[in-house]
Formats: structure tokens, sequence, C-alpha cells
């Protein structure tokens, strides 16, 4: 085999492929000795037609576009390999010559990822918003939801629902269910009713769900109190509030973290040229778009773009732009990773899938598998890879306050 490339652009690559003609041969010989053994040819033994009578009755060309297929797939992935060219679509192919006896020749157009020209990643500037004060209301709001959560549900006696309550409500069939109620939603219909009352959620008594009413339940708060706070592993009512608040600035600081994260990769990818490949780009889309039509189903993907008032062709062009700006950003943050030789370690790698899986509440060794399973292990793994990226890219970045000052 005897590989050339004849054209070269920032994603595109076309390469010339010459097979010698004794390899030519023997991959018609092969593919004929194996159709024969299929050929039911009145006259002839199963597997035992000569190749004049295919040759006269067939035509002589019979095997070709069999043969060139086997040969290009076969020789094409050395070719890429010789020339160092990393494919990031389905080549496109076109044969030149194929002839019995003869070298066969085809050429192949490959997109390529086109090379990134970074400018100084190193001091970049941006804005530091800085940190939020812990506001006095954001700590009551945490503490009422701990009140919430550590409440106990105890009957509404002679009383009707009210916004807020709980209500076991049984249907005609005998099923029962306990609904939150809220003046929002649906559930709004049973504000008023009495233990013993009916009443229809929903449009009308044809569509919507008769339901009755059982049992009325209202959530008791306990006392916020330093007995509370003890319940909730802290000395005092005093404690509890300070770590309340410690944890809440944690937040701020990791939501001004991730915020400093944005607007440094968002000035860099300003910066930086970069023109993916097409057939790539549509290639991604198309992917995208199969994928939803396949969860959903094409008659509800048809009924959320009528919701949304968008055509097949609107939300292919969303898709595409979201693809554009996320394939920019993984190639710079993986060109980084490259020039700074930024990898994290199987040990790392180990840690966070850990780390992760706790968040989750699962065993490690099962989050992991559930990755490989569904074949998302490595690209997990770039992912993390590229937060370590973002963080080289924050510790380099020249801060500001918003007066301008260097921090």
């Amino acid at each position: 085999m005897k590989s050339t490339v004849k054209e070269r652009t920032d994603s595109e690559v076309r390469l010339e492929v010459t097979i010698e003609s004794s390899t030519v041969n023997e991959k018609l010989d092969e593919i004929y000795n194996k159709t024969v053994q299929e050929l039911d040819v009145p006259g002839f033994r199963k597997g035992k037609v000569p190749r004049s009578f295919v040759k006269a009755r067939f035509g002589d060309d019979v095997f070709y576009e069999d043969a060139q297929n086997e040969l290009v797939e076969e020789y094409l992935p050395e070719a890429l390999k010789e020339n160092g060219i990393d494919p990031v679509s389905q080549p496109e192919t076109e044969i030149v010559d194929f002839e019995r006896d003869e070298d066969f020749t085809f050429e192949a157009s490959v997109e390529v990822m086109p090379e990134l020209e970074l400018g100084d990643y190193t001091d970049i500037e941006i804005e530091d918003p800085g940190t939020e004060e812990v506001s006095e209301e954001e700590i009551e709001e945490q503490l009422e939801e701990m009140r919430e959560e550590n409440g106990q549900l105890v009957p509404k006696e002679g009383e009707v629902v009210g916004a807020g309550d709980y209500v076991l409500v049984s249907d005609p069939e005998g099923n029962t269910q306990q609904v939150n109620v809220s003046e929002d939603d649906p559930t709004s219909d049973l504000i008023g009713k009495s233990v013993g009352e009916q009443v229809i959620i929903g449009p009308n008594e044809e569509e919507g769900a008769k339901l009755e009413v059982e049992e009325i339940k209202k959530l008791e708060l306990p006392e916020l109190d330093d007995e509370l706070a003890k319940d909730l592993g802290h000395d005092d009512l005093q404690s509890l509030r300070t770590d309340i608040k410690s944890d809440l600035f944690g937040q701020k600081e990791e939501e001004r973290e991730e915020e400093l994260k944005d607007r440094v990769l968002d000035s860099l990818l300003e910066s930086t040229e970069f023109s993916p490949p097409e057939r790539m780009i549509q290639n991604m889309v198309d992917e995208r778009v199969s994928e939803t039509k396949e969860q959903l189903g094409s008659e509800k993907y048809s009924e959320i773009l009528k919701e949304q008032g968008k055509t097949e062709d609107e939300v292919a062009q969303d898709i595409e732009e979201s693809a554009r700006k996320q394939l920019k950003r993984r190639t710079v943050l993986n060109e980084i990773a490259k020039q700074e030789e930024i990898e994290m370690t199987d040990e790392e790698f180990e840690n966070r899938l850990e780390e992760e899986a706790e968040k989750q509440d699962v065993n490690p060794i099962k989050f992991k598998n559930q990755l490989k399973a569904e074949d998302q292990l490595e690209s997990y793994r770039e992912s993390l890879n590229q937060e370590k990226v973002l963080d080289f890219l924050l510790d380099s970045a020249k801060l500001t306050s918003e007066e301008g000052k260097d921090e």
C-alpha cells in the first residue's frame, strides 16, 4: 500500500491511497469463493459454479463493489495512521481506478480538528464580583427550612383544607394518595373542603379526577430553640446560626469561583479563532436530534416543538450553536492541558469517582460500572481534567475589583 496527502486545509485532508494489484486480485478471488458457496445455479452443484460462467452470466465487475468496500475498510485506517491523521468524522471516499490485475487507487476526504493558535492564557484580566455577605434573611430562611424538614404531620380535626395542608384523598376505585395543597396548582381545588367532601381536580368533570377527602393533616413545626439545635447536632441555637452562616458563605464562595472560571474561559474563547469541521458539527446535530426523538418519541417531540413555537430547522440551529460553543470550549481546554501537561492521575480520578458516588449515595464500584456501561467513563474523566485546567487558568488570571484595582 502507498498513501499520499494530496491536499490539506485547516480542517480537511485529502488522501490518495494505492493498493497493489496482487492484493486486489486476492480480494476479488476471496469474494468470488465466498459468494459461489451460496450461489444456486441450475446445472451446477452448489459451490462449484465456474468463474467463466459467473463472468458470462453476471459480468466481470459483479464483485467489484464488494471488493472496493472491503479494501477501503481494511486499508484506509492504516493509511490514516501512516500519515498521522486523526479523523473527527466519517471519511468520504471516491474510487479513482479499479480493475483486476491493476493497482487500486482511491481518494479519501477526511475532516480533522484545526490547529489552535492560543494567545497568552496565563495573564487574562477579569473582574472579580466578590463574595456577598450572608444576610440575616438568608439565615432565617435556612432555619425555617430546617423546621419544616423536622416538622410532624398531625390531624387537623374539625377544619377545612387550607393552603399548605397535607390531604389524604381517594379515587372511585379506592386508591389513596397524600397531596400537599398549594394555591399555585390544581390541588387548590381542595381548599375549603372538609372530610367526606368530593372535588373534581382538572379542567372539567369529564377530564378531571374525582377525589374524596379522607383525612386532613397540617405540618406542626418544632420551636426554634436550643432543643431543636441539639437535635440537629449543634450545641445550641447560636451555634446552629453560626454554622449556617458559615455554610452559606462557603456556597457563595463556590458560586464566586465558578463565576470567575466562566469569565476567564469566556474571555479566552472570545480571543480564540476556531472553525470546527462542518461535517463533524452536522453529525453532532443529527445525533442529538435523533437521540431526543428516540427518548421522547416523534409525536411527543412534535408536540414540544409546537408548544415552543419552533420548527425542526430552528431547533437544529439552536443545537448547532450550542454544539459549536461546546466543541470550541472542549478543544481549547484540551489544548491547554496538552501544552501545560495537565493530566489527572489514576489515583485522583478514583478519588473523584468516590466523591461523586458519595454525593449521589451510590456504591462507588456501581457508579463506575454504570459510567462504563453507558460508555461515559472516559468523557467523565476528560471533564474532570478540564476542571483542573480551569483551576490553572483561574490561578494564572489577573483579578480586578469593580473599581478596577488589582487584587
